[in-house]
C-alpha cells in the first residue's frame, strides 16, 4: 500500500510539473509559436532540452511498464532491440534530416504536400490523429493500472486516476504550447532514469542468494538466450521479429511522428537537430538497458524471495515490487517518474495532434485567416484531444498486455505513414493515387496481422510493405509501359535505310 509520504511525493511532482510547463510557454504571439517554438531555443540549452525532450516523448509509461515485464517473462532477446537505434540513426541523420531540412518546410507534414498534393497530406494526418489518440488512450490506461495494482486501489479509482493524468496533461498542454511540453519533457526523461535506478539498486543490494545461484537460474530458465532463430511468426520475440518490428517501429518514430518533425523544426536548424538526435539516441540506449536489467532482476529477485508472489500479470510485477518491498517515500518517487514518463508522452501527443489539426485542416480554410485565431483555435483542439484520449482510456483495457496494445495502434497505421515520408524525400516519381492506395493496403494488412495469430511485433512491418508494394508496382508498371511504347514507336531499321 502507499503510505501518506508517497501520496505526498506524487501530489507536489504533478503541482511542480504544472507550474513549470505553464512558466515555460514563452512568447505564443502565433501558432508556430505554439507548435514549433518559434525557431528553437538558444543554441546549446536547445539542443540539451530538444534531444532529452525526444527521448521522453517516445518513452512514457508504457515502456516503463511493457519493456521490464518482457524482460521478465522472456529474458534478454528483446536487448537486440538496442543494437538496431544506431542503425536507424544513421537513416535519420545521414539520410532523412539533410533532405528534410534542404525542402525548407516549416510544417511537418508539408512535405507530403509538395511530392504528393494536399490530397495524400491530408490521409497522412487524419492516420496520424487516429493513431495518437489510440496510443494516448493506451498510454494513459497503463500507469493507471500499475498505480491500481501497486496500491491495491479498488476498481472505483480507475476513472478518478485517468481524469486526473489526462486533464492535468491537457490543462497545462494548453497552455504552454511546445516549449513548455519539451521544458518539461527534458525534466520528466532524468526523473525516469532515477525511477528505473532506485529499484534496481535496491534488488542487487538485498537479493538473499549469491548471484552463482541467480545465474543458474537464469541459464536453466532460457532467460539468458540472446539468438533465436525460429521463423514462427506467432512466437514472440525471435531475432527475426524483433530486428523486424523494432528497426520499422524506430524508423516511423523518428521519421514520419509529426511529435519528432516538431522537435527537428524546433531545434532551429540541420546542426542542432542532428545534435539532439545524437543525444536522444544515447539517452534512450541508457533507458532502455536500466529497463531490461530491471525486468531481468525482478525474474531473479521473485525466484529467490518466496515470502511473496509475483503478480499474475507480468504487466503488475514492476508496480507491485515497487510498493510492497521498497522503502517508504520510494515509491512515491517511483510512480511519480512513471507519471513523467506518461505526462511527458500525453503533453507532446496532445501538442502534437492540435498541430495536426490547426496546421494541416483548419489552416487551409478562409474561417481563421489571422494567427492569433489560428492560435486560439490551437488551444481549443488542445482541449478536445485531451479529452477525446482521456475517455478512449477506458475502451482499451480489453486489448491484450500493455506491450500489445502499443504495438497493434502504432503499427497499423505508423508503418504507412513511414513509407510515405521516405517517399516524400526520396527522388522516386510516385504518383499521388498510388501513394494513397498503398496506405490504405498498409493499414489494412496491418489490422489483419492485429487480428491473426501472429506476434505484435509483425503488425508494423507488414503494414509498412503493404504500403510500399503499391507505389512501386504501379511506377515500375509506368515506366515498363513508357519504354515498351517508346520502343515500339521507333522506327524499325532496313537494308535500304543502312544503305
Amino acid at each position: 500500500m502507499l503510505g501518506w509520504i508517497d501520496i505526498a511525493i506524487i501530489a507536489i511532482y504533478i503541482a511542480a510539473i504544472f507550474i513549470v510547463g505553464i512558466a515555460s510557454r514563452g512568447k505564443q504571439v502565433d501558432e508556430a509559436d505554439y507548435f514549433t517554438g518559434g525557431g528553437g531555443f538558444s543554441k546549446w540549452i536547445g539542443v540539451l532540452v530538444v534531444g532529452l525532450s525526444i527521448g521522453a516523448t517516445f518513452f512514457s509509461g508504457i515502456s516503463m511498464l511493457a519493456l521490464p515485464s518482457v524482460a521478465y517473462q522472456s529474458g534478454v532477446a528483446i536487448a537486440l532491440s538496442i543494437f538496431l537505434l544506431p542503425a536507424s540513426g544513421a537513416v535519420v541523420l545521414f539520410w532523412f534530416l539533410p533532405r528534410f531540412f534542404a525542402a525548407n518546410v516549416h510544417q511537418p507534414y508539408e512535405i507530403i504536400e509538395r511530392k504528393f498534393g494536399y490530397p495524400t497530406r491530408s490521409l497522412a494526418a487524419a492516420m496520424y490523429m487516429l493513431l495518437r489518440i489510440g496510443w494516448m488512450g493506451v498510454l494513459i490506461y497503463a500507469p493507471v493500472m500499475a498505480i491500481m495494482a501497486g496500491g491495491q486501489l479498488s476498481s472505483g479509482w480507475f476513472w478518478p486516476l485517468v481524469l486526473g493524468i489526462g486533464l492535468t496533461s491537457t490543462i497545462y498542454t494548453t497552455l504552454g504550447g511546445i516549449r513548455g511540453v519539451m521544458v518539461t519533457d527534458a525534466i520528466q526523461f532524468l526523473l525516469m532514469g532515477l525511477g528505473v535506478t532506485l529499484p534496481i539498486g535496491f534488488i542487487f543490494w538485498n537479493y538473499p542468494y549469491d548471484w552463482e545461484h541467480a545465474t543458474a537460474f537464469l541459464k536453466e530458465s532460457q532467460r539468458l538466450q540472446w539468438v533465436d532463430p525460429s521463423f514462427n511468426v506467432t512466437k514472440p520475440f525471435t531475432t527475426i521479429s524483433i530486428v523486424a518490428g523494432f528497426f520499422t517501429a524506430n524508423l516511423g518514430v523518428y521519421l514520419a511522428d509529426q511529435m519528432s518533425i516538431q522537435r527537428y523544426l524546433a531545434a532551429g536548424d540541420r546542426k542542432s537537430a542532428s545534435r539532439a538526435f545524437v543525444l536522444n539516441i544515447v539517452g534512450v540506449v541508457i533507458i532502455i538497458v536500466l529497463l531490461l536489467v530491471l525486468g531481468i532482476a525482478l525474474s531473479v529477485w521473485y525466484e529467490g524471495v518466496v515470502d511473496r508472489l509475483p503478480p499474475d500479470q507480468a504487466d503488475h510485477v514492476f508496480p507491485v515490487f515497487v510498493a510492497t518491498h521498497l522503502p517508504v517515500g520510494t515509491p512515491g518517487l517511483i510512480f511519480a517518474a512513471l507519471l513523467a514518463a506518461t505526462m511527458s508522452s500525453m503533453t507532446s501527443g496532445i501538442n502534437a495532434l492540435a498541430g495536426c489539426i490547426t496546421l494541416d485542416f483548419v489552416s487551409r480554410s478562409s474561417v481563421l485567416t489571422s494567427h492569433e485565431s489560428r492560435l486560439k483555435f490551437a488551444r481549443y483542439a488542445s482541449i478536445l484531444i485531451g479529452v477525446s484520449a482521456t475517455v478512449t482510456a477506458g475502451a482499451v483495457k480489453h486489448l491484450g498486455t500493455i506491450f500489445d496494445m502499443s504495438q497493434a495502434f502504432l503499427g497499423v497505421l505508423l508503418g504507412p505513414l513511414l513509407v510515405c515520408m521516405l517517399l516524400s524525400v526520396s527522388k522516386l516519381n510516385v504518383r499521388p493515387l498510388s501513394m494513397m492506395t498503398g496506405m490504405l493496403v498498409g493499414c489494412i494488412s496491418g489490422g489483419a496481422v492485429v487480428l491473426s495469430p501472429a506476434t505484435s511485433l509483425w503488425v508494423a512491418p507488414t503494414a509498412a510493405l503493404g504500403t510500399l508494394l503499391i507505389p512501386l508496382a504501379t511506377t515500375l508498371t509506368s515506366a515498363f509501359l513508357v519504354r515498351f511504347s517508346v520502343a515500339e514507336q521507333s522506327p524499325t531499321e532496313t537494308p535500304a535505310d543502312v544503305s
